[in-house]
């Protein structure tokens, strides 16, 4: 789980909110599960959270923070053609899945929860997907003007299936987490997704 740097317990009642979050669903977790699993009192968890929507926002912040912002931010900057920033995009998602399970699958079965639910934190789920897909048509756009992706192809609809590949291997992966190459499975889905769209001919390296 990743170090936020605001004190020792309530890191643990993130990291133990988001596995039973992953685990029972948000709204079926209960303030108690949460301080079983930490091991701690209701008193201590007020004492961090207001309120069990307050540590969701939290979560979410932190996803934002330590996934979506710096992603677009390094894949944006980094200089290359349009594959060479594709290729980037996987290799830094993929990396920091890997060594961030819990949180990339607890923000996204989180998200697939709270879809209609009409609160706050769904309009605040929904601005983080945008900004994330937003970019990704970015990205695109640049493939579209180096001719490299083929004719005909939306680059709206490009964008909403490369991120629905992106989340939807997550969630295979994290099922079949002990029975699968990581690895092989990482470098086939960047296979798929990107050489799926692109003209043929186009070199892959």
């Amino acid at each position: 789980m990743i170090k936020t740097k605001i004190g020792n317990v309530k890191e643990q009642i993130i990291e133990e909110s988001i596995r039973l979050f992953v685990d029972k669903g948000y709204k079926a977790t209960t303030i108690k599960d949460i301080t079983d699993a930490v091991n701690i009192t209701k008193g201590a968890f007020y004492w961090h959270f207001k309120s069990k929507d307050e540590l969701l926002d939290t979560i979410i912040d932190l996803y934002e923070a330590y996934l979506t912002d710096p992603v677009i931010r390094e894949v944006r900057n980094a200089r290359g053609t349009f594959l060479q920033k594709m290729k980037y995009l996987h290799k830094w998602v993929t990396e920091f899945a890997y060594h961030h399970r819990e949180l990339c699958v607890g923000f996204l079965t989180i998200a697939a929860e709270m879809v209609g639910s009409g609160t706050d934190i769904e309009k605040k789920i929904r601005i983080v997907y945008t900004k994330y897909l937003h970019f990704i048509r970015e990205i695109l756009e640049l493939g579209k003007k180096e001719n490299i992706i083929q004719d005909g192809f939306d680059i709206d609809m490009v964008a909403h299936v490369i991120n629905a590949l992106h989340n939807g291997s997550l969630l295979e992966w994290h099922i079949n987490y002990n029975k699968i190459d990581g690895a092989l499975f990482a470098k086939t889905y960047r296979d798929v997704s990107l050489f799926g769209f692109v003209k043929q001919g186009v070199k892959k390296k």
